[in-house]
């Protein structure tokens, strides 16, 4: 019998070669809507993915059916995971209304005791000879099964409802996973040969106790807030400070002005035109000799205000930025300065150049748009339209945020652009194109990964709201066709009320990331899981961005 590992691998090549990660061909034909699919959930120490069997329903937790993690030792794993793999499995779990997620136990959790269990397990993942437990235990509270059932070899089936703290399901039940809640978790001893569907049956049967604090209850009131509750719970930690021109701030500082939107709220203007003052009259610089593609897309937030207040004083510090594209004697250079060879430069230099452009109605500021646009696609596009990001890097990986800094950039750039003509055809082929490509790699879940198409990478926020507001913008617009996309926003809001919680907490914000050298490396930033500007910036743009498309009848997420 091939080893868990191996045959786990030799199972996902078949299945996802077969039909993908959630095929339209499942989606037709009721019976295969309980297969189980194969499914990553990350990658091992030696970042080999780590697998699963999923049902396409498991995500949902407002499913009738009965959600059901089996996490099996090694030595019984493989043969489960060929008794879920037949075609008979599929019609077993919907005679029983169940949905099921196997998992081969990682390594450290086939014991009896957890020592294995990074402590704290919550804090920065992923990474170190834990990272399989930490992909587990993190991905367990976002999908906050109705039980999990740690399955252990034994001389008979002996089943233990209340299981000890320091074991893995008794950790489940005894602290908060992920930062969400707990989850109710079983354990069962079995001899070899006992078939998973009977192991389904018995535990099918067990008085499961259920726990305090559910996660399952918690995501179900995260996914019930409509997109100005989240925006005001952001609100009350993001957008609070200007305290250098960075683009983290000033987004949730846009963000905040959209909130004002929704709201009606005229006091949101004076408070942030208060925050920028500083900068308008000289007493902060706005731009150092040495700023960074950051600072220049920092000054979006004076684009917004110059738009929404006419002051001539907002024009000048954007004109400032936009200078920085031309020589002294006034040619255009071959992009932004600050480009680095990075994708994020489409976000960096593009739109406060179309913003420069639609403020001075100086023409000159459009063309180096895109001049920096075409540099940047010929330096970073791939020719699966997605966008590498190192140019250190010569696998050309397709890191997450690298992703979304350019579907978050070419959305701003289209809606400022002041005119139609060759320039805006040029910046919305661009647009369209990368968005067709990202939409392929969505999961079934609505979140894009860390690597976009490495789905053993981890579920990443940023990439996921930028994405999602690039695209609720294109709808809301009218840029993009709403029978393809709306389902894309729809999939993707409850993943991202999931990861947001009432006090501001956030999970799995990659950190911030320059220029790496490998797929490896980018595997290994870390998730951060509490509060983070760069997330709640982002965050805040794709919820309030939703919101406005609701209200305009482009979009229902609710």
């Amino acid at each position: 019998m091939l080893g868990a590992r191996k045959f786990g691998l030799l199972l996902i090549y078949v299945l996802l070669s077969s039909c993908g990660l959630m095929s339209s061909s499942f989606a037709n034909d009721t019976a295969s809507q309980w297969r189980p699919v194969a499914t990553p959930y990350g990658v091992a120490a030696d970042r080999e993915p780590l697998l699963s069997l999923r049902s396409p329903q498991f995500h949902d937790l407002t499913s009738p059916a009965k959600r059901i993690l089996v996490v099996a030792h090694p030595s019984l794993s493989a043969g489960y995971f060929e008794q879920a793999a037949t075609a008979g499995f599929a019609a077993t779990l919907q005679q029983r209304s169940c949905a099921i997620w196997l998992v081969s136990a990682p390594d450290g959790l086939a014991d009896e005791k957890t020592s294995a269990l990074p402590n704290p397990i919550d804090a920065k993942a992923y990474s170190g000879e834990s990272i399989a437990t930490q992909y587990l235990w993190r991905s367990i509270g976002l999908l906050a099964p109705d039980v999990v059932v740690a399955v252990k070899p034994g001389d008979e089936v002996r089943w233990d409802l209340q299981p000890e703290e320091t074991s893995f399901a008794g950790a489940l039940r005894s602290r908060s996973v992920a930062g969400i809640g707990a989850v109710a978790a079983i354990e069962c001893n079995v001899p070899p040969g006992v078939a998973l569907v009977d192991l389904i049956d018995s535990a099918l049967k067990q008085s499961v106790p259920a726990v305090q604090e559910s996660a399952k209850e918690e995501l179900l009131r995260r996914q019930k807030r409509t997109p100005l509750q989240v925006a005001d719970q952001l609100s009350r930690h993001y957008g609070k400070a200007l305290d250098s021109v960075n683009y983290q701030q000033a987004l949730a500082l846009i963000g905040r002005l959209q909130r004002a939107d929704l709201t009606g709220d005229p006091a949101e203007l004076a408070t942030i035109e208060r925050m920028a003052e500083p900068y308008l009259n000289g007493t902060k610089p706005a731009l150092p000799a040495n700023a960074s593609g950051g600072v220049f897309a920092g000054h979006l937030l004076f684009a917004e205000l110059a738009t929404r207040t006419d002051k001539p004083g907002y024009i000048d510090l954007v004109r400032a930025v936009a200078d920085r594209g031309f020589d002294a004697n006034g040619e255009m250079l071959d992009a932004m300065p600050t480009h680095s060879e990075m994708s994020d430069a489409i976000f960096m230099g593009t739109p406060i150049l179309v913003a420069a452009g639609r403020l001075t109605n100086d023409t000159r500021y459009d063309q180096m748009a895109i001049r920096h646009l075409r540099f940047m696609l010929r330096l970073n596009l791939r020719h699966d339209g997605l966008h590498r990001h190192s140019p250190l890097d010569p696998g050309a990986t397709a890191w997450g945020r690298g992703n979304g800094f350019p579907a978050l950039g070419l959305a701003l750039s289209l809606s400022s652009i002041k005119q139609d003509g060759p320039i805006r055809d040029e910046m919305l082929a661009a647009y369209r194109a990368h968005l067709a490509a990202m939409i392929k790699h969505q999961d079934s879940t609505g979140m894009w990964h860390q690597v976009v198409d490495r789905p053993e990478s981890y579920p990443e926020f940023t990439v996921t709201c930028m994405t999602t507001m690039a695209i609720a913008r294109g709808l809301r617009r009218g840029w993009l066709d709403s029978a393809t996309y709306a389902p894309v926003v729809q999939l993707a809001w409850p993943a991202i009320q999931s990861r947001i919680g009432s006090d501001g907490e956030l999970i799995d914000v990659c950190t911030g990331t320059g220029k790496q050298k490998s797929l490896h490396a980018y595997y290994d930033r870390t998730a951060i899981r509490g509060r983070d500007a760069r997330g709640g910036a982002m965050a805040m743009l794709a919820t309030t961005e939703i919101g406005l498309a609701e209200r305009e009848g482009k979009l229902k997420v609710d």
